[in-house]
């Protein structure tokens, strides 16, 4: 129940952030439980004021983990300058990402070439929520719907590691196009938006 207000909660802040009034001043922005803006696509929300340019975060990571570049610094460059910064490593060069994984300089070049209609597409056919959490989120909104009607609360302990665990394996994605014409990527905050990332490259056929 607490995961899904968190989660609604950074969507809101960074909207407000990135966003007030459906404002397009800042054009890239991004939440983390960290102290610091580390790769897009090892953290739990990304904001866009341009839909078009969401694979800014994959650009942006590869910036960041291959270069060594801080995110703040690079986040202000045109996709043309960020795609000439990945095409400037060596070929078969490659990106760790937290979990395991790993991302190859051919993939994120094709991601940036692939339409950005077709990107998104894939985001949002990503986007759908697994069997796991589709069992436990109709007993967590009716919790809340509970405690909204007056019925006491508890404290309980959210920070176990069983939980933890369940939302960075679980949480849902939200892929939000909005009437400003941006987008948000957002999970909870325990979660990354790498996994995400990772099903829409292998829909479109993109092997890391």
């Amino acid at each position: 129940m607490a995961s899904l207000v968190v989660q609604e909660d950074v969507e809101d802040l960074l909207l407000r952030l990135c966003a007030p009034g459906a404002s397009r001043r800042v054009t890239t922005g991004g939440c983390t439980k960290l102290g610091h803006w580390g790769a897009p696509i090892e953290i739990g929300a990304t904001y866009h004021a341009t839909a078009t340019e969401v694979v800014r975060d994959l650009a942006l990571s590869w910036v960041h983990l291959h270069d060594d570049d801080k995110v703040e610094r690079a986040a202000g460059l045109s996709m043309d300058a960020l795609r000439a910064r990945v095409d400037a490593a060596p070929h078969g060069a490659r990106i760790a990402v937290k979990g395991g994984a790993e991302v190859s300089r051919e993939a994120v070049l094709q991601a940036i070439d692939t339409a950005p209609a077709v990107l998104l597409d894939a985001l949002e056919a990503s986007a759908l929520p697994d069997d796991d959490w589709r069992a436990v989120e109709p007993y967590a909104r009716e919790i809340m719907k509970i405690i909204a009607e007056g019925a006491p609360v508890h404290d309980v302990d959210l920070t176990t590691r069983k939980h933890v665990r369940f939302l960075e394996q679980h949480a849902p994605y939200h892929v939000r196009r909005l009437p400003s014409g941006g987008v948000m990527l957002a999970t909870h905050p325990y979660r990354t938006l790498w996994p995400l990332w990772a099903d829409a490259l292998f829909l479109l056929g993109i092997t890391s």
